[in-house]
């Protein structure tokens, strides 16, 4: 999976802005999604120009026209681990020739229950060695927000690594 020319170097920077920790501005970060209700458990989520939705299976009172929230929240983590082990390949021209990850949460469904444990089964192909893999994935994590954040909450969070196909961690 090779990078277009221009974002390597995009990529470069945003990462020696994040490591070198000095421009305070940039370092404090914020996101926003706006959203409203559409109907019943149907709700209309935008981010720039991008609108998607988010519902509930119809056993749960939705209408299906959306993945549940949940489900956005465990993609949602998932993809920032994914994208931090696709940012930091790139910018150590690290070869990774395909990445995919199925995501589970686990979590205790009683009031005022949360998530226990996230799994994560991040299947890699790649010429680079072993030890180069694990480093970049002890890398991934340390760069990832949402993996950070699921970790100081408390939540069990593993990573079943696989490199061609053999697992590595």
């Amino acid at each position: 999976m090779a990078a277009e020319d221009n974002s390597v170097e995009v990529i470069r920077e945003h990462i020696r802005k994040r490591t070198e920790a000095r421009d305070e501005k940039f370092l404090f970060g914020a996101e926003r999604v706006d959203l409203k209700r559409v109907s019943n458990l149907k709700f209309e989520a935008r981010k720039r120009q991008f609108t998607f939705y988010i519902d509930e299976p119809p056993d749960r009172g939705g209408t299906d026209q959306g993945p549940n929230p949940l489900a956005y929240f465990i993609a949602g983590a998932a993809s920032c681990l994914m994208n931090q082990y696709a940012v930091l390949a790139t910018s150590t021209d690290l070869p990774l020739d395909d990445m995919e990850l199925t995501a589970r949460g686990h979590f205790d469904r009683r009031i005022g229950g949360a998530f226990e444990e996230v799994v994560y089964d991040l299947r890699l192909k790649s010429i680079a060695s072993k030890e180069a893999i694990l480093h970049l994935s002890k890398e991934a994590e340390k760069m990832c927000y949402a993996h950070a954040t699921l970790k100081r909450a408390g939540v069990k969070v593993q990573t079943n690594l696989f490199l061609n196909g053999t697992q590595i961690s």
